[in-house]
């Protein structure tokens, strides 16, 4: 394929402005016009020793200059065993269809730092569709006031324009650092984070947009291990406006299996990408380490139907891996629903509190609707039921009523399932809505040393 040589910015162009929250690199990194770039920091001259062309594997460390801009890089180029590769402010980089760049070795590192006013650009040569920039664990990638666009033609790794593994077991491995980093125009997700792989602490400000396809319209896809470390920046324009989180797990068990944090990002987050999906809250079964998820005010949570979040997926008279805590505000509540094009109630299967909760647990200023999708699950109850179906289903008693100040919406089955076999409460009507549901507000638990009303009835009772 033919390559245009560009330079990388070009003193004629106007100053760059930022992009999203944090700048990003500006309008596909041009750098703009010559003299300060702020704080006394000169901005990109035209380079004048390029076009350096780049192919194939680096067994010793690099360094692409700006003045040798463009990087060409015709054939995919990995870093190996000890490798350090260094992309210099200003640069730039221009990859040809089907090539990229990966960062695989032991010890391996990409450094591509910029700044605000000496940015480093990452496209396609002549618009080509290029692969990646993708980094395994133990490999390494911080990237500083870099634009990258056009990228996403690995199918393998979901169509992004950056892709990054872990080794599948916690703590999550910090394979990527971004900070003012832009991706636009990825064929995939602009971002993907696998095999429990993470953001490195000091992530900021990316932007990603103008992505996505129909097979991966998401800006970010991840694995659960990777919840608590996504940036702040913009996550919008793009195919679907929603960060992905994919049923991944690690260390040979499912769901999340780290103490995590989910923050209010500005989108929506997006659970499971096939049906019947688990949104597990630790790995679950006794003796199990616990795992805490913490939901910040103002999180959305859409769940792919048949879904379910469980905070322990087994029943038992035993302790439960996983806790939830959720603390909206009236102003921003936590919002749990359906991620159906047309929303229905049953859509989702609701929370799930397998094992004896644990007293972390809290759910205040949340809503929880479209759920009662079918648990399988036949449980302990002295009510005339069919189902046991809910938005929140208990199969052991909670030491109390951690459900406050919430709504109970659009739920085919009950509201609250409290299926145990013990105690009569706790009661977890008092202080929440509940608007149409289809079953009861709560069902009767069997109560030890008592027996059911005769008749049972159809829902609470006394």
């Amino acid at each position: 394929m033919g390559v245009m040589f560009l330079a990388a910015c070009d003193p004629g162009d106007p100053p760059s402005s930022p992009v999203g929250s944090g700048g990003g690199g500006g309008s596909g990194g041009d750098g703009g016009s010559g003299g300060d770039g702020g704080a006394g920091e000169p901005r990109c001259g035209a380079p004048s020793g390029g076009p350096t062309v780049h192919e194939g594997d680096l067994r010793e460390s690099e360094t692409w200059t700006a003045e040798g801009s463009p990087h060409v890089v015709g054939f995919p180029v990995r870093l190996l065993d000890g490798v350090t590769l260094t992309i210099e402010p200003c640069a730039e980089v221009l990859l040809e269809e089907d090539t990229g760049i990966a960062v695989i070795g032991e010890g391996a590192e990409l450094k591509a730092e910029g700044t605000e006013a000496q940015p480093i650009a990452i496209r396609g040569s002549e618009g080509a569709r290029w692969n990646d920039v993708h980094v395994a664990w133990p490999g390494k990638a911080t990237l500083r006031h870099v634009t990258l666009e056009g990228g996403g033609g690995d199918r393998f790794h979901a169509n992004a324009t950056i892709s990054t593994y872990g080794e599948s077991t916690t703590p999550a491995k910090t394979t990527l650092l971004v900070d003012h980093v832009t991706v636009r125009g990825s064929l995939g997700a602009g971002v993907l984070l696998l095999r429990a792989s993470a953001f490195a602490e000091g992530s900021t400000d990316l932007v990603i947009t103008e992505s996505g396809g129909e097979e991966h319209p998401y800006p970010l896809e991840l694995g659960e291990q990777a919840i608590g470390s996504i940036p702040t920046g913009s996550y919008t324009g793009n195919t679907k406006d929603e960060i992905l989180i994919q049923d991944e797990g690690a260390n040979q068990s499912s769901g999340l299996q780290q103490d995590t944090t989910m923050r209010d990002r500005g989108v929506p987050y997006h659970f499971g990408d096939w049906r019947d999906a688990r949104f597990n809250i630790g790995a679950g079964g006794d003796g199990a380490p616990l795992t805490t998820l913490t939901i910040e005010p103002g999180v959305t949570v859409r769940f792919e139907p048949g879904n379910f979040m469980q905070m322990e997926r087994f029943t038992g008279e035993f302790a439960a891996s996983g806790a939830l805590r959720a603390l909206g505000t009236k102003e921003k509540p936590i919002v749990f629903t359906s991620a159906a094009p047309e929303p229905a109630p049953g859509d989702w299967g609701g929370l799930w509190f397998g094992g004896i909760p644990r007293e972390e647990n809290v759910l205040e200023n949340v809503v929880i609707e479209y759920a009662g999708y079918d648990c399988g699950c036949i449980l302990h109850t002295c009510n005339d039921l069919s189902t046991w179906n809910g938005a929140v289903i208990f199969s052991q008693p909670p030491g109390s009523a951690f459900i406050q100040e919430t709504t109970f919406r659009h739920i085919a089955g009950h509201g609250v399932t409290r299926g145990w076999s013990g105690p009569p409460g706790p009661d977890f009507v008092s202080g929440n809505t509940f608007e149409d549901v289809s079953g009861c507000e709560q069902t009767r638990p069997f109560i030890v040393g008592q027996s059911c009303p005769d008749p049972e009835p159809t829902c609470p009772e006394g």
